[in-house]
């Protein structure tokens, strides 16, 4: 099976697999209870639990060949996130067997352009290699900041749906092109 697991560099970040050494990070930010929000509002109560989140991504990534990817800032060589794919392969809002698009990073990250930038280096690697996927995103309905992301990187509103394994009501979001 074919690898879409890239290093990509932008002008500020440069964005890679995941690993394992990145737990510590991935706590610091997954425990943020802000980060979580518009998600389950259910933050990471411990490394072992974050090693377990990052198992299933390192899944994805042997099992699809694809999934999220950390991103780390040049300026300070932190990590304060992650953005990328993630194959789906249950059913989603009646759909299944597709790419969402999605990013998280750290409360001190929020504001700086971060989620934009990455997304759109993720977008040119999609156009580059990955059009044999179909691919969608969704957010919170009240997450304008990420529907802001989303909006400027292609993605449109195509209809609101309840996202019930985290109990919210989503946007979901079709490729515009």
């Amino acid at each position: 099976m074919e690898k879409y697991l890239p290093t990509l560099e932008t002008e500020r970040l440069i964005i890679r697999p995941i690993s394992m050494d990145d737990k510590d990070y991935f706590f610091a930010m997954d425990s943020q209870a802000e980060v979580h929000t518009f998600l389950n509002k259910e933050p990471v109560q411990s490394i072992e639990e974050m090693e377990k989140v990052i198992a299933l991504i390192r899944q994805q990534y042997e099992k699809y060949g694809i999934g999220r990817l950390g991103v780390i800032e040049k300026s300070s060589n932190q990590w304060i996130g992650w953005t990328g794919f993630k194959y789906i392969d249950e059913l989603e809002n009646g759909r299944i067997g597709f790419l969402d698009l999605g990013y998280r990073f750290r409360v001190e990250s929020w504001g700086k352009g971060y989620a934009t930038e990455a997304a759109l280096a993720c977008m040119q690697y999609y156009r580059e290699h990955l059009t044999h996927f179909e691919l969608h995103a969704i957010t919170h309905t009240e997450n304008k900041g990420s529907r802001h992301v989303l909006e400027k990187v292609g993605f449109q509103v195509t209809e609101e749906f309840y996202f019930d394994r985290w109990d919210i009501q989503c946007y979901w979001y079709d490729l515009v092109e």
